[in-house]
């Protein structure tokens, strides 16, 4: 057998690739044209508004003035007029000789065909007359193109802009036509988004209305009012489920409308301490912002049940309607169970299931559990009910024999109050008197 041996595919570079010829022109790229004023065009705009200003107030732009739109107009003229080369490149649109004016009011214009003395010269250098003055060499202007350090833009700073420390040089660390913030009543902490340590408690929860949401039995609506944020609500925030899961009880900042800080847990699994203005701000800004509503909130909310409580399944109690005559003899037959689904569903099919004793079954009542292992709750009924089991063989339509194990011969208030006492934590001060077949005090 010959066998044949490939050599690695050379990698090739950014060089190689622009080096090949590119006979679709797919490398051949115009950059796009820039559609921002130019340096010149701003120095145009900044003299013809300075112009503007002189026509208005009949005067030059003072750096002293309260105005803040006047202050920056005459320094933005200092600045014109201590710089030769716009002196020199704004000459065809300097109509009134502003650059070209002296800074003192008492100074002396030199004409061309009368050249100044050297006496009147020397008593213009003294009175602060001379038009233009070669920059120093630390304040030289800087073309952009050489700028490399933060230096270099240091000195390039002729109106001395950039200094800092001294209150008496404008600068724009000076914040002098700035007006000062207000002092006003803060929240003692800002809202964080943080991780959610019991995030568990909440996730059965925000899968649950998920559900309900695309079964129907949940409805979103649009946010209206504060006042319909409560412990437990619901909403949609930036696409996401969220709960108030706890309300404070003080109002924080200022103002005496109710404002407390609410705890908000997030489908995410994060959680954040907003304020209930807050979140009704985020809630209003949000155009898919959502309040949540189900259908069985109120009537949780009137037996106590909040959305700390979970649900976890349904104990029921079922009659049966069999006419097989091992049964018929059997007054009190019941069968009490569990299950997780809806009790429609579970008992749909009866006759053919020999949980139900392949008969027709009517529901007597149903305990839904919260907080609670309901196959654990199941198995306490069964063991409390123990004696009191139906021990009977039955024969199923396939041919094979079973015996019953969910049904029972006990009073319905017996089995009742057997439920209850499993709920509210007193089942243990309890025993069955199998004499009566009744539930008694220890």
């Amino acid at each position: 057998m010959i066998r044949t041996r490939r050599e690695a595919p050379k990698r090739r570079t950014l060089d190689d690739i622009f080096a090949t010829p590119d006979e679709l022109g797919l490398l051949a790229v115009t950059p796009p044209k820039s559609s921002a004023p130019s340096a010149d065009q701003r120095m145009v705009a900044t003299l013809q508004g300075i112009e503007v200003f002189m026509d208005t107030h009949g005067r030059e732009p003072q750096e002293d003035a309260t105005d803040l739109n006047e202050a920056t107009l005459a320094v933005s003229l200092a600045a014109l007029r201590s710089d030769p080369t716009k002196v020199v490149a704004l000459a065809d649109w300097d109509t009134r000789g502003l650059l070209v004016a002296s800074t003192s009011d008492s100074h002396d214009v030199c004409h061309e065909d009368q050249p100044a003395t050297s006496e009147e010269a020397e008593q213009g250098a003294g009175n602060g007359a001379t038009e233009f003055s070669s920059p120093s060499p630390e304040k030289a202007t800087v073309s952009p193109d050489s700028v490399t350090s933060l230096d270099d833009i240091l000195d390039s700073d002729p109106l001395g802009l950039l200094s800092g420390g001294d209150e008496s040089v404008e600068s724009i660390f000076n914040l002098t036509h700035v007006p000062e913030n207000s002092e006003r009543d803060m929240p003692d902490e800002i809202a964080q988004r943080t991780h959610c340590d019991d995030f568990y408690r909440f996730e059965g929860l925000f899968d649950l209305v998920r559900e309900e949401l695309r079964e129907g039995d949940a409805e979103a609506v649009p946010f209206q009012m504060e006042s319909q944020i409560e412990e437990g609500d619901m909403f949609v925030l930036n696409g996401m489920l969220c709960i108030a899961d706890q309300v404070g009880e003080e109002s924080v900042g200022a103002g005496r409308k109710f404002n407390p800080r609410l705890r908000v847990v997030f489908d995410n699994g994060t959680e954040s301490n907003l304020l209930l203005r807050s979140l009704a701000r985020a809630l209003y800004k949000d155009e898919t912002g959502r309040r949540i509503l189900r259908r069985d909130n109120t009537f949780d909310a009137m037996q106590g049940i909040t959305h700390h409580d979970k649900r976890t399944g349904l104990i029921y109690i079922l009659r049966s309607l069999s006419q097989d005559p091992a049964l018929r003899g059997i007054r009190n037959l019941y069968k009490i169970g569990y299950t997780e689904k809806e009790l429609d569903q579970r008992i749909a099919g009866a006759e053919r299931q020999q949980t139900y004793l392949e008969a027709p079954v009517q529901i007597v009542t149903s305990f839904e559990c919260y907080n609670l292992d309901p196959r654990r709750f199941e198995r306490l009924v069964h063991a409390m009910l123990h004696h009191q089991r139906v021990n009977v063989l039955l024969h199923s339509r396939d041919g094979s024999t079973y015996r019953p194990r969910e049904w029972f011969d006990v009073e319905l208030d017996t089995a009742r109050e057997i439920v209850r006492r499993i709920v509210d934590g007193t089942i243990s001060q309890y025993r069955m008197d199998n004499t009566v077949g009744r539930l008694v005090k220890k």
